[in-house]
């Protein structure tokens, strides 16, 4: 048998895969499967096109195995060393179980419960490369399947695996920030036969960020992330056993920000949003039309003046010596006022007024014995600390 190439003239002779063909059709009679239980989706994969290479063979017959159902896999590839290049797809179930090897007693290995997916599937395509050109074909070795297809393959460790193109959508989105349900929504909707799950996208994301770190611990990698991206950074570390203790980082055009509007500053510490469970000190700025933008951020070792101090110091590194700012919104965190009052003693410290609102409902609420009660009078204590702050 020849199948010819239209456009190259070129006669592609498929002999050996008419013995295989042979093959096939004896194990289907040595195996006698009942007719009931042969799948045929022959018409499925009996295509005259000519696919422009062998992946794009691949994933042709990949998706026409979702759409059926069935799973499709290389079972052999030849490069085409002596004979035509040349790659056998076929189902995953197909062929049988091999325990593993020096083993003398395998009934011995089995454990109560397992089993394997593997039922000697006879079914078989050959893709074949054309002689003059990249090009492929494909032919249909044997069409049946001795298995009833999937209802649904969400979920399936292959099935569900990311393509390059679906890797490269997930590597961009992951480096905007994009959250992994949005980014499974838009691998979706790229392609309509995927069934990668939250767990394959979170997996992807893992080892991307593997890949990107190339060995370096997490620390090692922040500091050349912020490096990379040009960020002002400080830091200092114990010196009994090199860990950094308290890290200080801002953009450049935060510090022209501050410097523009440095009258009024907010801190505020913020608690178990890493996983080290280290504070993070978020400084804000106010400018001039009431809107607000971010000074710096600081991880720090703990709540101590010390730490405070260090940080307010390097706050004050980036402003100009005659841009201090008259006006620090914080909480009532004891450590920080003093640092403040330490660094900035010119400055007027206030408290902020949503902590006061919070903290005067907090008290209040011990004075109701009923809570029915409590409930019926917070709205009201809300609406008068609002006002009364306004």
């Amino acid at each position: 048998m020849a199948l010819k190439n239209s456009e190259n003239g070129v006669e592609i002779s498929f002999e050996t895969v008419e013995k295989e063909e042979d093959e096939v059709q004896m194990n289907l009679d040595h195996n006698a499967a009942p007719l009931q239980q042969l799948v045929d989706i022959s018409d499925a994969f009996s295509s005259n096109e000519i696919f422009c290479s062998r992946d794009a063979l691949i994933e042709w017959a990949r998706n026409v195995g979702k759409r059926n159902g069935f799973v499709i896999v290389i079972k052999r590839s030849d490069k085409g060393d002596s004979r035509k290049a040349r790659v056998t797809l076929a189902c995953e179930r197909g062929g049988t179980y091999r325990h593993a090897k020096n083993k003398s007693n395998v009934e011995d290995l089995n454990r109560k419960g397992t089993g394997t997916k593997k039922c000697d599937c006879p079914f078989k395509i050959i893709g074949v490369k054309l002689t003059s050109s990249d090009d492929w074909s494909v032919k249909v070795v044997c069409g049946f399947h001795n298995h009833r297809a999937a209802k649904q393959l969400e979920g399936h460790s292959y099935a569900g695996r990311l393509s390059d193109g679906e890797k490269t959508i997930l590597s961009d989105m992951t480096k905007n920030l994009v959250k992994p349900r949005n980014i499974l929504l838009s691998i979706k909707n790229h392609d309509e036969y995927n069934v990668s799950t939250m767990k394959t996208i979170y997996n992807a994301r893992h080892k991307h960020r593997l890949l990107n770190s190339a060995g370096r611990s997490q620390m090692q990698q922040l500091m050349k992330q912020l490096n990379e991206c040009k960020y002002v950074e400080w830091h200092r570390k114990d010196e009994s056993n090199d860990c950094v203790r308290d890290l200080f980082w801002a953009l450049p055009t935060s510090s022209q920000l501050l410097n523009a509007f440095c009258s009024v500053l907010i801190m505020d510490c913020t608690y178990k949003t890493n996983r080290y469970r280290l504070p993070l000190l978020e400084i804000v700025g106010v400018t001039s039309t009431n809107l607000t933008f971010s000074v710096a951020f600081v991880y720090l070792e703990a709540e101590r003046v010390d730490n405070y101090t260090w940080a307010m110091e390097k706050l004050q590194s980036l402003m100009f010596a005659d841009r201090l700012p008259n006006v620090i919104v914080t909480d009532r965190e004891l450590a920080l006022m003093n640092a403040v009052r330490l660094v900035f003693p010119t400055t007027t410290n206030l408290l902020c007024r949503w902590h006061i609102s919070k903290n005067v409902l907090g008290n209040c609420k011990k004075l109701f014995e009923r809570k029915d009660k409590w409930e019926a009078d917070e709205l009201k204590s809300h609406l008068f600390l609002v006002h009364f702050s306004v």
